[in-house]
């Protein structure tokens, strides 16, 4: 089974090795529900990444423990941010988020 090296915005020198599928079913939903002009928080994010899985069939089993989604929700919003594919809200609690503009995903 392949996996992605996924960084950590907050921990520039620490990866963490994903499953590449659960990875790109993840990154698929979060950057679809994402806005690009307004601010979405993490748990609104969380709600329909769950809602998006549910849409899609996406079977219960390659999720099964509970918190996994969130856990891959977390691991792959680190991850995006990294990477330049979404940003936080400065100086905003609690964590909101949205696509950066240069994304076209």
């Amino acid at each position: 089974m392949t996996s992605i090296s996924a960084r950590n915005v907050n921990h520039p020198d620490h990866r963490e090795n994903l499953k590449a599928d659960k990875y790109h079913i993840i990154r698929e939903a979060m950057l679809g529900a994402l806005p690009l002009d307004d601010w979405m928080s993490f748990s609104t994010l969380e709600e329909r990444v769950r809602a998006c899985l549910e849409e899609k069939d996406v079977p219960k089993s390659l999720f099964p423990k509970p918190g996994s989604v969130r856990w891959y929700c977390k691991a792959v919003q680190l991850d995006l941010e990294a990477r330049g594919e979404i940003e936080r809200q400065p100086k905003q609690s609690p964590l909101r988020l949205r696509r950066c503009r240069g994304d076209r995903a």
